[in-house]
């Protein structure tokens, strides 16, 4: 089999110039575009157009052409392979099926897609004499001493014929002589891995993503694909993961944006950055890249329906999950304290659902309630990496009584220490209360509670610290509405030290109790190792920011900008 690439440039115009002229006059004074396929043609359309007009140009379909030059074979056979595309046109001719052996001429062609804003694949013609294996599916199950692998194999036959279909993976072989109608259908062979060669595929921050590559063999073309060894299941609401239970700690997946993967590199990063082992799509799927990027990073993608096309990846598994999703908001036209009290609304959440062990997952939704579409951290992303750690306090409110839990999603049970102070807005210690235990694996265990009656919750609030051998934690819990609280406005000192031309160090030192500070480095592009914490006037906080352009000491002063919840409510009343 012989494959002919059709990547790389091409032009692009609307199917409708008329409707397009009503979003943007671009195309009024450009014939075309030109296109990579590589690159979604939202992502194209992006450099050249405002993100208003873009939003417009989403729904309209386009267009992408180009010339290439062909060789012609009259013992050979082709068909075109453009995954997604709406329709086809060589030299004119609209593709009725896949084969376009008849539409091809010996030496220049042209070939004419229509597609949708969210395009983007590899786009290949395929040649042989007797047909084309298009694609293998290749699924793993646990059997005994060995995990069986079965591959379906998808090939067009052109003629009827038999060849020795091979098998080969991890040191071991199969084979078998299969017998192709002239037809496109789906074929399988399988094959038995002993257990001793195989390393299971885990779930990151528990083990390596390990993925082997399996070849299957029909007559001389060989395709290569990947695989993964992993069991899982979702029974009775909870998902058990190479054995065991797993929380599930994630997002909603906005499936509907249009994506390339440039942008699944950036969001799903994003993803495993803040602690995340999982993504949930309500509805569809999305493509094998977005996959691929999820086994890769160790993330798991829960869908409710079952896609057979995308069971081989370690990433995809279907059922009910019981898990509290929360709806969040992005409320940046309130500004640093909008942005703030989503952080404080989905942390709340997160803390409360945390306690319940009937409960086997928290889901917030989407993931770009909290990351942009660049890549740039919102508070509330910061803000769900704390509380999406194996080990966390917790701490809420129910009525007049104070909470406290620690939640252990690890294997092992846990020896942890709790200081729980309760103080003043201007600093003063008011109680101390020390509580050791040991904590389960996999459940959240009720420490203490306490009765707030006596407590001025204008005036206090509760700092609770965790300790481990090898583990520190802290939280705080405000005890009276947000906006109501009897802050001091504190005064942060900050002392930057470079680690190198794009990293640096920032201390943040206060002289009074600063919440939810939130830290922005203006017009730069870049994430703060930490940037929704609290600092207490006897500690400090560190963080590191890396940008990816070049930074001195003097644009970091410049740039850098703090924000803190005492002084954006002051704000906030000054106005009102």
């Amino acid at each position: 089999m012989e494959t002919l690439s059709l990547s790389g440039a091409w032009k692009l115009r609307p199917l409708e110039r008329e409707e397009c002229s009503a979003c943007t006059s671009y195309f009024e004074e450009n014939e075309f575009l030109s296109y990579n396929n590589s690159n979604s043609i939202y992502t194209t359309l992006s450099t050249v157009v405002s993100k208003d007009e873009l939003e417009k140009l989403r729904k309209l379909k386009w267009v992408i052409e180009r010339e290439f030059e062909f060789k012609e074979d009259t013992d050979q056979r082709s068909v075109l392979l453009a995954k997604g595309a709406l329709s086809a046109a060589i030299n004119g001719t609209v593709i009725d099926k896949s084969e376009i052996t008849e539409l091809l001429k010996n030496g220049k062609n042209t070939i004419r897609l229509c597609v949708t804003s969210s395009f983007f694949s590899e786009i290949e013609i395929l040649r042989s004499h007797d047909g084309i294996g298009y694609s293998a599916h290749l699924r793993a199950k646990e059997e005994g001493d060995f995990w069986h692998v079965s591959a379906a194999l998808d090939y067009e036959a052109f003629r009827k014929h038999s060849r020795v279909v091979r098998i080969s993976l991890l040191g071991c072989e199969r084979e078998e002589t299969i017998t192709f109608e002239e037809k496109r259908n789906r074929y399988t062979i399988d094959i038995e891995i002993p257990k001793e060669k195989v390393e299971l595929w885990c779930l990151r921050g528990d083990g390596k993503q390990i993925m082997y590559t399996a070849k299957i063999t029909v007559g001389n073309a060989v395709l290569e694909r990947m695989i993964a060894f992993r069991k899982v299941e979702i029974k009775d609401g909870a998902l058990y993961f190479n054995g065991r239970e797993t929380f599930v700690m994630g997002a909603l997946w906005p499936n509907m944006m249009v994506s390339d993967q440039k942008r699944y590199d950036i969001l799903l990063q994003s993803a495993a950055g803040a602690n995340m082992n999982a993504l949930y799509i309500e509805e569809g799927h999305e493509s094998h890249a977005f996959y691929n990027t999820c086994d890769r990073l160790g993330l798991i993608v829960i869908h409710k329906e079952c896609y057979e096309d995308f069971t081989f990846h370690p990433s995809y598994v279907s059922g009910e999950i019981k898990a509290d999703i929360f709806k969040a908001n992005v409320r940046e036209d309130a500004g640093y304290l909008g942005l703030c009290l989503d952080a404080i609304e989905l942390e709340r959440w997160t803390l409360r659902t945390r306690s319940d062990n009937s409960n086997h997952g928290v889901i917030y939704s989407d993931l770009l309630s909290s990351v942009r579409e660049d890549g740039t951290w919102r508070p509330s992303h910061y803000a769900a990496r704390r509380f999406f750690s194996d080990l966390v306090p917790i701490l809420f409110k129910d009525d007049e009584k104070l909470m406290i839990y620690v939640s252990n999603d690890g294997d092992m049970p846990e020896e942890v220490e709790l200081s729980v102070k309760f103080m003043t807005y201007s600093g003063q210690k008011r109680t101390k209360r020390i509580y050791n235990a040991t904590i389960p694996a996999h459940k959240a265990e009720k420490i203490q509670e306490i009765d707030l009656r006596p407590i001025d919750k204008r005036n206090e609030f509760v700092y609770i610290k965790l300790r481990t051998f090898n583990i520190h934690r802290e939280l705080t819990l405000l005890l009276d509405e947000i906006k109501e609280c009897a802050y001091e406005i504190p005064e942060i000192e900050t002392r930057i030290r470079k680690i190198n031309s794009k990293s640096y160090s920032i201390r943040l030192i206060a002289n009074k109790p600063a919440f939810a500070v939130h830290l922005v480095m203006e017009n730069t592009k870049g994430n703060f190792s930490d940037s929704f914490f609290e600092v207490r006037p006897a500690g400090e906080k560190s963080v590191i920011f890396t940008s990816e352009e070049d930074m001195s000491e003097e644009d970091v002063k410049a740039r850098l900008k703090i924000y803190d919840l005492a002084s954006a409510v002051e704000k906030e009343r000054k106005k009102g």
